[in-house]
């Protein structure tokens, strides 16, 4: 669970830094903190609505029923980044590059975390 935290820590002062500097200047780091903690509950959100919509029209309309899990995860992810974007104060073009990149860095940091040696633990018990 550490870990969680810790990889979470990391993604929101990487998205923070990157924003200041997709930006030109500093934002608010309490925004993109508010940013990262309220996305995915926009996503989820936005996703049940748009599926319970699409599905609901598509009894009527049977297209729909083919293309409502995509629709409800472009609504999902658009709002996600418009929850971030707005709570950071930058527009969303830069912020879909600067979550882009925090995820790049993050992945490129994991792998190397995992490919790098260990120390080894400390007994739990004396």
């Amino acid at each position: 669970m550490v870990e969680v935290l810790v990889w979470w820590v990391v993604f929101t002062v990487a998205l923070w830094v990157l924003l200041s500097l997709l930006a030109g200047r500093a934002v608010n780091p309490l925004g993109v903190f508010l940013g990262v903690v309220l996305a995915p509950v926009a996503f989820l959100v936005a996703a049940v609505v748009v599926g319970f919509l699409a599905v609901a029209l598509g009894v009527f309309i049977w297209p729909l029923l083919v293309l409502a899990p995509f629709a409800a995860l472009l609504a999902g992810f658009l709002a996600a980044l418009f929850v971030v974007s707005a709570l950071a104060g930058v527009d969303m073009v830069r912020a879909f590059i600067a979550l882009l990149l925090a995820t790049v860095l993050l992945l490129v940091l994991s792998g190397l975390l995992w490919h790098s040696p260990l120390p080894p633990r400390l007994p739990l018990h004396f």
